[in-house]
């Protein structure tokens, strides 16, 4: 809608109109981000790994790659329709480092110490979870998968693998304990419960348990806005309602030996600045159930984010599913190993332990948030001196 009211602005006009129609463009993905809870799926920015642009995301992030993208293809249209020598110039440029130049990140990385891990995709739907009937062999099958295993010092299952709240006495939890320790870890996805308030969480079994509790849940699927008002109306229309509680913004990363894990559940991979990065000894670990979307093309858009959060932060990403598509993704976004849909499978190996912070990871969206304040106020500028004119 903002192309379509502004495109005579583009046309029309200069360089200061195509930086503020990519300016409105942004700040409009910024609100969907943020909106009713916030649905940052399918952003402009997520569309260019694996490009040329993959030296932006370290430093100015993903919104700063969306609007390049803006700024860039308003160019190319108003050197077709003006056939402007210079916009053409500019354009034939624009075109050629695209497609000509080589994909890369300023960063690399030490792998003389490593943290070997085990992420296990059980294929398992959630129809089947909520099968009372399927629930003892589902639990055989993860106890078994972490007896093999437990040699890996990180071992990673899905968001909540079963529909269980997590409770110390529980016969599948205290196995989880008895067969790790501080040096080898489980993190696992569970449902915990306090007080009256339930949670999707994250939950690391060693010498001792951490949880974090997920903080972005999916709108009008984990949770429902305005749920006080429409849950009297579910009375009335007679369907069932019911919400997940937010976790606490601050929290603290999970801690293993010698490295931090940065927590992401499912839906969280969508936004960067629940991803706190503090030190260089770092892995993200990204535990998600895309068995709701079925055969769509949404397991395949969920793990391309994810990637984009590989290369903002110069992290490596471990992520584990229920049915697909577990990955191990390097820190230039790079799909090192991965797992199909429906498929039941482990993946094993080893990555670095120690990664220098990137730019984006200290400073955020600052730059571009100062670069789209900018180019409103050149718009404004601008039109200020020709009525004075």
């Amino acid at each position: 809608i903002i192309i379509g009211i502004f495109y005579k602005s583009i046309r029309e006009n200069n360089f200061v109109n195509i930086f503020f129609v990519s300016s409105l463009f942004m700040i409009a993905e910024y609100i969907k981000s943020f909106f009713f809870g916030g649905f940052s799926w399918l952003l402009l920015g997520q569309s260019q790994n694996q490009t040329v642009l993959d030296f932006i995301y370290p430093i100015f992030g993903c919104t700063a790659v969306g609007y390049i993208v803006v700024s860039a293809s308003a160019i190319v249209y108003k050197s077709i329709i003006d056939k402007s020598k210079i916009y053409s110039s500019i354009s034939l440029l624009l075109l050629l480092s695209y497609l000509t130049m080589p994909s890369s990140t300023p960063f690399s990385y030490d792998d003389s110490e490593t943290l070997s891990y085990t992420i296990y995709q059980p294929n398992i739907y959630p129809n089947e979870t909520y099968d009372k009937n399927e629930q003892t062999r589902i639990i055989n099958k993860y106890n078994t998968i972490l007896d093999n295993n437990i040699s890996s010092n990180i071992i990673i299952f899905p968001e909540t693998i079963l529909p269980i709240p997590f409770k110390k006495n529980n016969l599948l939890y205290d196995s989880f304990q008895s067969l790790t320790n501080k040096d080898n870890v489980l993190i696992s996805g569970l449902f915990t419960s306090s007080k009256n308030d339930v949670y999707n969480s994250m939950v690391s079994f060693s010498d001792v348990i951490q949880v974090y509790n997920k903080r972005k849940l999916v709108p009008f699927g984990e949770y429902t806005p305005w749920y006080d008002s429409l849950f009297e109306l579910s009375k009335v229309l007679n369907i069932p309602l019911s919400n997940i509680s937010h976790g606490e913004r601050k929290h603290k990363n999970i801690s293993l030996a010698d490295v931090d894990v940065i927590p992401m559940i499912c839906f969280e991979s969508t936004s960067s600045s629940l991803i706190q990065s503090q030190s260089d000894n770092e892995v993200v670990v990204n535990i998600s159930n895309d068995g709701w979307f079925g055969h769509t093309l949404a397991p395949h858009q969920h793990l391309q984010i994810t990637q984009i959060r590989a290369l903002e932060f110069n992290r490596f990403i471990l992520r584990g599913t229920n049915t697909g598509i577990s990955a191990v993704i390097d820190n230039h976004g790079h799909i090192l190993d991965s797992l199909e849909n429906d498929s039941e499978g482990i993946i094993k190996g080893e990555i670095p332990k120690k990664l220098n912070r990137s730019l984006y990871s200290q400073y955020g969206d600052i730059w571009i948030l100062m670069l789209i304040f900018s180019s409103l106020l050149a718009n404004v500028f601008s039109k200020a001196v020709k009525n004075y004119e």
